[in-house]
């Protein structure tokens, strides 16, 4: 672990703590902590993620922002965990992942995990979705407060297209769950925006 801007020896606890994970040259919000295993300018903490944040304190974090980051990692089970352990109660983890209908997730080989609207339910203990998956895979157990289904184009007509579909499909559960089931394959969503928090 490098501290190029020694924002881990300064650390506060008491202060409001923004992690910002593999956000590469986007920094999203000028008072986060960045961290990514490449040294860019805009990374404050060069580390590698696959090995954890054992460097943040337990129960400090308020936010933990990643977007598009969590499929190019070793073990998603160890980072969600190490994800827990930092965030303070009531802490959120906000991100997006790409959707595994997205054709050009395939594209990128550094890409690892795949992810769909029940990926999430994985690591909690309760889900909004009526179909269920199993909850004795780990212990955690994160609050699911949005999971989002986001369809884009690159061509301006299909992405207003796109845009109403969207809105039809999170509508509610029960169109997310008849979109991923029945037409994730003929209408590909782009990405999954999710929030998450720490129940305790």
């Amino acid at each position: 672990m490098i501290d190029k801007k020694m924002k881990i020896s300064n650390f506060d606890i008491n202060k409001l703590n923004i992690l910002e994970l593999g956000c590469g040259r986007t920094r999203k919000f000028q008072d986060s902590i960045t961290i990514d295993i490449v040294d860019l300018d805009t990374i404050d903490v060069v580390a590698d993620l696959n090995k954890g944040l054992s460097f943040i304190p337990d129960n400090s974090i308020d936010k933990i922002y990643s977007f598009h980051f969590l499929e190019h990692v070793d073990n998603i089970e160890f980072l969600m965990y190490e994800i827990y352990r930092v965030l303070k109660p009531g802490g959120k983890k906000i991100g997006t992942v790409p959707h595994f209908s997205n054709p050009h997730y395939y594209s990128d080989y550094t890409h690892k995990k795949f992810f769909g609207l029940y990926t999430f339910s994985y690591f909690s203990k309760s889900s909004p979705f009526k179909r269920d998956v199993p909850k004795f895979y780990n212990s955690l157990d994160f609050k699911i407060i949005e999971i989002k289904l986001i369809f884009g184009s690159y061509t301006r007509y299909r992405s207003y297209l796109k845009r109403i579909f969207q809105f039809l499909v999170n509508f509610n559960v029960s169109f997310q769950e008849f979109y991923e089931e029945n037409l994730s394959y003929l209408i590909p969503a782009s990405e999954i925006y999710f929030v998450l928090e720490k129940t305790a």
